[in-house]
């Protein structure tokens, strides 16, 4: 019988419900019955949030690295044309999605403090 730690650890490695009820030794319907359960899907809920944080921490935390990498690629004359277009490609591209993404995120921001004012 599996426990419900076994489930909660196949559902947080696995990339679907299938696999992971596949892992937990359990069938579908098993596992749907867990999701269902309020304490057990929060849980899920809470533990996935905070894998998904700690990739989000380790890719920022590469994140100057990577950008150097690219410009060392870009600026570096002797490396080939193709290659310093795709760099100065990759720069631009990252940098109008971060623009715009950061943009989003303060317009929302902004609209949250208006609802909580209004409210």
């Amino acid at each position: 019988m599996a426990t419900k730690e076994t489930i909660m650890a196949a559902l947080l490695t696995s990339a679907t419900k299938a696999e992971a009820a596949a892992k937990a030794g359990i069938s579908d319907r098993q596992l749907r019955r867990y999701l269902d359960k309020p304490e057990f899907r929060d849980e899920y809920q809470r533990r996935k949030t905070a894998m998904v944080e700690d990739a989000t921490r380790q890719l920022q935390a590469s994140l100057t690295g990577a950008i150097q990498a690219l410009r060392d690629i870009a600026e570096d004359q002797r490396t080939a044309d193709h290659a310093r277009i795709q760099a100065a490609r990759a720069i631009l591209l990252y940098c109008v999605r971060y623009t715009e993404t950061s943009d989003i995120l303060s317009r929302i921001e902004a609209l949250e403090v208006r609802n909580h004012e209004q409210h």
